[in-house]
């Protein structure tokens, strides 16, 4: 077999809970990338992870059928080499793991610098950071004709060898593709001698899907809904009354959830979805307002009640997800509704507030077949108790358990917790007469 013929096979595969059939991984080597496939009829989601000596990378994949497809991009393995590659399940069983020879990059003739003089230090660096993940760079490092560039975030990270051009530049791109957004790469340039010349922060930029351009049905005309997606990139300590009929006054504290395995902020993981569940809404024919559409923007507590009240919403949905030191095991999606709050007495008794956080649920886990979780009624949330009508603060899954923590960040399984929440306010207007 030719160096440049596909190579479909994986050497030295090792499955690790083999299955008849289905313990083999495909790979299609090419220059600078790696591509494979497997079958696994039990799993709806895999977590791969892939690494060299310069490069290393870990995704999410998603299959209805079993069938995985994915590509392991290698833009610092120029010289070819072994990559391990690995398959676990989210919850961190490892399915599959085997080991392929990367095939070499052909190399671009290397410019002949006559001048070498100069710092060695970098001059004019210019990096930036689109939201597909393409890393741009555009540096000069005077006396320097080799350096390294090493481009790293939480998911996956490269080490590209960079000879300069004239006047001892350096210019390309380098892709991030497994990067999620609003996360940060850290672009570091080090010398042959492992030094670190210069080094910068680049922050994954977030695309909010389009708007719609139409209503595909009219299920939701006429209602109003306020999407609250919970806390923001850098928050602020209030203290404000806990209710309207509930003088205490309540302290915010500036935590929130983090991924254990993700490391990624609650606030851009509830963004993302609430962003979705908003076009979702509106192409069922609902109005939707958003209480924050970026990640930068400070919504105070009282704040996150006002909105909705002043534009006369139907039903507010609240997004957060959870979180429970010491305990990794723990799942499920919960419901907080409003208890004592005379507002929320004048909206709905507690039997009915009940009935429809306990609906709300029903759909949610039917959407995405989590059984864990419950409906509580409590004092706890200020923006329930403030609001003027129903409102549900929705804690859509643990981001300290794996397997809930990479789902959340998971588009396919966001879609899913749309879904669930998209058929509970259809149902939660039926039982409140606002639709037929």
């Amino acid at each position: 077999m030719k160096p440049l013929c596909l190579l479909v096979c994986l050497l030295l595969l090792i499955p690790a809970a083999a299955i008849a059939g289905e313990d083999t991984i495909y790979v299609t080597v090419k220059p600078g990338q790696v591509g494979f496939s497997f079958d696994m009829s039990d799993q709806e989601f895999v977590y791969v992870k892939y690494d060299t000596r310069q490069d290393s990378g870990e995704m999410v994949l998603y299959s209805p059928d079993g069938h995985f497809e994915g590509t392991c991009v290698l833009p610092g393995t120029k010289d070819g080499g072994r990559m391990g590659i690995n398959v676990f399940s989210l919850s961190g069983r490892q399915l599959l793991q085997g080991r392929v020879d990367t095939q070499a990059v052909e190399a671009k003739e290397k410019a002949e610098l006559t001048d070498l003089s100069g710092s060695g230090k970098v001059e004019n660096a210019v990096f930036s950071l689109s939201a597909d993940g393409t890393v741009s760079y555009s540096f000069a490092v005077p006396g320097r004709d080799t350096v390294y560039l090493k481009c790293k975030s939480p998911q996956e990270w490269h080490i590209l060898t960079l000879d300069a051009g004239a006047g001892c530049s350096y210019e390309g791109e380098v892709q991030m593709p497994y990067t999620y957004p609003d996360d940060t790469v850290t672009v570091s340039i080090i010398s042959t001698n492992s030094y670190t010349l210069y080094e910068e922060a680049l922050l994954m930029p977030y695309e909010a899907p389009a708007l719609p351009r139409y209503a595909r049905t009219n299920r939701l005309r006429g209602v109003t809904v306020c999407i609250d997606p919970g806390h923001q990139r850098a928050t602020q300590i209030e203290t404000v009354d806990q209710g309207p009929n509930m003088p205490q006054p309540v302290t915010t504290t500036v935590g929130m959830a983090k991924g254990a395995e993700t490391a990624r902020m609650e606030s851009q993981v509830v963004l993302e979805i609430g962003m979705l569940l908003r076009n979702a809404l509106m192409e069922q024919g609902a109005a939707v307002a958003m209480t924050r559409e970026v990640q930068d923007t400070f919504v105070g507590m009282l704040e996150r009640a006002d909105i909705p009240n002043s534009i006369g919403a139907d039903f507010v949905l609240r997004l957060h997800c959870n979180y429970r030191s010491g305990n990794s095991t723990i799942q499920g999606i919960e419901i907080y509704c409003p208890l004592s709050s005379s507002y929320a007495q004048e909206v709905a008794s507690q039997e009915e507030y009940r009935e429809m956080g306990e609906t709300l649920l029903s759909c949610m886990q039917e959407a995405t077949g989590v059984r864990k979780g419950g409906c509580t009624l409590n004092n706890t949330y200020v923006g329930n108790n403030w609001s003027q009508m129903p409102s549900f603060l929705i804690e859509m899954g643990y981001m300290n358990n794996m397997e809930e923590d990479l789902k959340l960040s998971c588009h396919e399984y966001q879609q899913r917790l749309v879904q669930g929440m998209v058929e509970g306010v259809v149902r939660m207007a039926r039982m409140r007469g606002l639709i037929e």
